[in-house]
């Protein structure tokens, strides 16, 4: 099974951020949640004790704010249910403002095999307007930092539309990183209308702009040898995301902490996105997926991955409409997205369904 494990404390929130996390904590409310984490997990396993791992991943909010005794902490937790000896994948996410040496060595000796790097853009005076903690010295001192540490699974995250972008900012940005480090994933992601204060709308660049940053970037890490195995992430040969990957595929997952979502035995649930209701144990619940819901699933993930089934649609008539308007690609009996989709997928995927 897949672990997640919801880290919601930030030094600072990000002004496009829609994540549970908050700014403000200390010793003891850090104190209180791990507690609260290693008890839910034991109790995970305590029911259904034949559960093998297969990965763990440290989100948030900003898990590099806990201290490598905590992270240590919390992973002992799970090798003392199960051990590791089915464990492929544990993975970090850190701001570069939290990269040393000294913490990477004691990650590294922690099983923790794979980080991801929240970089978003090298654009100081986006970095400067949403508000994040990062500079542009910050981060290249921790590229630096990455360059000499054993973990070789590095991934980059980058955002393409924040304001002050300009054009050519997404290649420039990998340019950058490459010189420094050789990641061997990335994503980028786009900035989505609901996720930005509405002040900041004349102040962002224009979908054209943002379609060829996203389309760029694309572009420039397929020269490098990368591939798109998903709509926002690209990866060497064998380093995609085993991870991300159990959404996508409907894969058992479960997520521990504040709001994390679980999809176990076919039913979908997410903890409360409160902290007094984590600690009550609230959990929304979206009741065993129907049939027909996983079929809707299966094509919407399907069409962000690695495509899917023609045998899934009802009828064929709107994908043969989306192929002569070069948005899907039918081969061999299985339907794929082109560059083109990635712009209107809200369309597609309304007339699909």
């Amino acid at each position: 099974m897949f672990f997640y494990l919801h880290i919601p404390f930030c030094r600072q929130k990000c002004l496009y951020c829609k994540f549970a996390l908050t700014p403000k904590f200390d010793e003891l409310k850090i104190r209180t949640y791990i507690d609260a984490l290693k008890r839910e997990i034991e109790g995970f396993f305590i029911s259904h004790p034949d559960t093998l791992i297969e990965t763990i991943y440290f989100g948030g909010g900003t898990p590099s704010v806990l201290t490598s005794g905590q992270i240590s902490e919390i992973i002992e937790v799970f090798r003392e249910q199960k051990g590791f000896a089915n464990v492929f994948e544990i993975t970090l996410e850190s701001n570069p403002e939290d990269i040393t040496g000294e913490y990477l060595d004691a990650l590294s000796e922690l099983w923790v095999n794979r980080l991801s790097l929240g970089v978003q853009t090298l654009n100081g005076e986006s970095l400067r307007v949403v508000g994040r903690a990062d500079s542009n010295e910050s981060i290249f001192r921790a590229l630096d930092t990455i360059a000499k540490c054993s973990i070789e699974n590095i991934s980059i995250d980058l955002i393409a539309g924040l304001p002050g972008t300009v054009i050519g900012q997404t290649v420039s940005d990998l340019t950058e990183i490459f010189s420094c480090i050789t990641p061997k994933h990335v994503s980028i992601y786009m900035l989505e209308d609901e996720s930005y204060p509405l002040s900041w709308k004349p102040h962002l660049p224009s979908e054209e702009i943002v379609r060829s940053e996203y389309l760029s970037g694309m572009e420039w890490l397929q020269s490098k040898g990368f591939h798109r195995y998903e709509l926002s992430n690209f990866a060497e040969p064998w380093f995609e995301s085993r991870h991300n990957r159990s959404y996508w595929n409907h894969s058992n997952y479960r997520g521990f902490w504040l709001s994390s979502a679980s999809f176990v035995g076919g039913e979908r649930f997410i903890n409360s996105p409160s902290f007094s209701g984590y600690y009550r144990g609230e959990k929304q619940s979206e009741g065993i997926l129907s049939p027909e819901s996983l079929r809707i699933e299966r094509i919407m993930f399907g069409l962000r991955t690695s495509g899917v089934s023609l045998d899934e649609f009802d009828t064929v008539s709107t994908v043969e409409k989306f192929q002569r308007e070069w948005l899907l690609k039918v081969r061999e009996n299985r339907v794929f997205p082109t560059s083109t989709w990635i712009f209107l997928i809200d369309h597609i995927m309304g007339e699909l369904i």
